[in-house]
């Protein structure tokens, strides 16, 4: 038979249209696999860049006006460990019984268990695990430190801080989350910090121990900045603030922060070559540093911001966080401009942890209430807020809610890892 130019066109149309049907029924089994794009998402402890802030737009903060949607609920153990989560995939830790804790990994959408990882743990969890790569890193209450493929769950090495490197015993508890830079895992432990090969494990450089360890420190995460040309680490210790050269460990500078009863454990809030420090309890104080010579210069302090362990967000001038101790009853949560160190308002609220994102904040009182408001040195301007519902158990929301693909997740001590629908509908 001749074929014509028109039946070659037609013949070629609906072959293609038939493979694209094949496809479309997944006939091949390379066409079932769902590909997450490559996505910066929030795959560590306060977010991509540490601080708290996310990047997303696409989400309603009105939301929280009608009653909130509950997407799933999953129990996690005790603890307060947060989630990092990456291409769909949240991973988290909790104590599950008295001698163990797991790391877990969960559909984000669902809430579905992908794997789980155990480890004995006799504290409840506290730092949260980091994303990098095929790999997640997780750090127990004991100093127990993993390497985990990403994708299973499966060890890829491990260490424990204090029987195989002879770093401090916290008594309270690690608390400080790992942070990757480049091949390198920073931790802030002992005087200065450690510094392991993400990928073996092995020790780059270590500080030293101390001979009394404080009782109230090294539960802040570390900070990295950019100084003359090198990656430097702030470290806010039981003891006060360092600065430590990222590749070798070599002390740049160390500004004191000590004092009895006081707890070191908000991380060091980095902007404009300027550090925000701030430690809570008594005899609690804040200051604002300037990082951007040889030598830290405090530019002033007051007892304005007094964070105990819930680290403030920057916004544009202002810092934005809780002032005073949980214990059930109402304290300030405030505006401060970083200039001057003034209050520029504050409102009452209990016990609060943050996240800020696209202008607005995210406020999680301890005891399960949100709040989204307006950034501004203005006033408080509430926009939206709800009682996260929970049928049982005593309810302490001390961790950070996280925003991610138009949900929030709350984690509440007693194991309770909430997701809240907060999308444009």
């Amino acid at each position: 038979m001749k074929l014509t130019s028109t039946t070659l066109i037609y013949f070629i149309l609906t072959s293609s249209i038939f493979l694209l049907i094949l496809s479309g029924c997944g006939v091949s089994k390379k066409s079932q696999e769902v590909e997450w794009p490559q996505e910066v998402g929030w795959p560590r402890w306060r977010g991509p860049n540490g601080d708290g802030t996310s990047t997303e737009t696409n989400w309603d903060p009105q939301s929280l006006v009608r009653k909130p949607k509950i997407l799933w609920k999953v129990d996690i153990g005790k603890g307060y460990s947060n989630v990092a989560i990456k291409n769909n995939r949240l991973y988290t830790m909790g104590k599950t019984d008295l001698k163990k804790a797991l790391v877990r990994c969960l559909n984000a959408e669902t809430g579905n268990k992908i794997w789980q990882y155990s480890f004995e743990s006799i504290q409840a969890t506290q730092s949260t695990p980091t994303i990098d790569g095929k790999f997640v890193y997780t750090l127990g209450g004991k100093g127990i430190l993993f390497c985990l493929t990403a994708d299973n769950g499966k060890p890829v090495w491990q260490k424990d801080l204090v029987k195989e490197l002879k770093a401090d015993n916290i008594l309270r508890g690690y608390s400080g989350s790992p942070v990757i830079e480049g091949d390198l895992l920073i931790l802030n432990v002992n005087t200065s910090g450690i510094a392991l090969n993400k990928i073996t494990g092995d020790v780059i450089w270590i500080s030293k121990v101390h001979k009394i360890p404080p009782l109230n420190g090294y539960h802040a995460t570390p900070v990295i900045y950019d100084f003359a040309g090198e990656r430097c680490a702030l470290l806010f210790s039981g003891t006060g603030l360092f600065s430590v050269e990222v590749k070798t460990g070599k002390q740049m500078w160390f500004h004191e922060w000590y004092l009895q009863q006081t707890y070191n454990c908000a991380d060091p809030v980095l902007f404009d070559n300027k550090v925000f420090i701030s430690s809570g309890w008594k005899n609690a104080r804040c200051a604002l540093i300037d990082i951007a010579g040889n030598e830290p210069n405090v530019l002033w302090q007051n007892e304005n911001m007094r964070n105990e362990f819930s680290t403030c967000v920057y916004i544009d001038g202002y810092l934005y966080g809780i002032d005073g101790e949980p214990g059930g009853g109402l304290i300030q949560f405030r505006c401060i401009d970083v200039n001057t160190g003034e209050v520029m308002w504050e409102t009452k609220m209990r016990m609060t942890s943050l996240t800020a994102a696209d202008g607005k904040l995210i406020i999680l009182e301890e005891k399960g209430v949100l709040h989204i408001a307006e950034a501004t040195p203005s006033s408080y301007i509430e926009i939206s807020s709800c009682e996260i519902p929970l049928e049982k158990g005593v309810k302490q929301f001390w961790t950070p809610p996280v925003l991610y693909r138009g949900k929030l997740y709350c984690r509440n001590y007693a194991g309770d890892l909430v997701c809240i629908d907060v999308s444009k509908s």
